[in-house]
């Protein structure tokens, strides 16, 4: 009898141990998607080539209040340490430097109620050569409400006469809206 229940136990053993490996195993978030919704980006999209990326849809599908944008410079990574062992949601911060039209510059600084701002805008290390000498940096917490929805946090950092808006969120949502 004794036998057979310590048999017992050692299979209940093994399913429990199987069970939460497979469980385990999808509890992890893609590094490069922020909210999980969409198309998965690659890795590289968001963390994992270092550098500088100038592609336009990601930062459009994050922040589409910004209009049709005249280019942008932006870079993504990982925050905090990485660690297979733990599995869980993972923090991703975006910073960029966003050239915007003509026509966005002049909506965006009549649609929104911008003050000075203080100092120069926080942005990863890669781009802070990126971002322009200003001396008139301002901010809304108007604009800053639309574009996260109360979701993440962001600033954002504009100089209408220079037609630039520079950003850094984390765990910025992608939208479909």
């Amino acid at each position: 009898m004794t036998k057979c229940l310590s048999d017992g136990r050692s299979v209940l053993r093994q399913v429990a141990v199987a069970v939460a490996v497979v469980a385990l195993s999808g509890c992890g978030r893609h590094a490069g998607v922020a909210d999980g919704a969409g198309p998965r980006e690659s890795r590289a999209a968001v963390s994992g080539a270092p550098g500088i990326r100038r592609d336009e849809g990601p930062v459009r599908q994050r922040f589409p209040e910004l209009g049709d944008v005249a280019g942008v410079e932006w870079t993504g990574e990982v925050l905090g340490k990485r660690r297979s062992s733990a599995p869980g949601p993972t923090d991703v911060r975006m910073s960029g430097v966003v050239r915007l039209t003509d026509a966005d510059a002049s909506r965006l600084s009549e649609e929104y109620v911008w003050q000075d701002g203080p100092g120069t805008p926080v942005v990863s290390s890669l781009l802070r050569p990126r971002v322009p000498e200003s001396t008139r940096w301002q901010t809304s917490a108007e604009f800053t409400a639309v574009v996260t929805r109360g979701r993440y946090s962001a600033a954002f950092h504009a100089d209408f006469d220079r037609q630039v808006i520079v950003f850094d969120a984390v765990n910025p949502e992608r939208r479909s809206d």
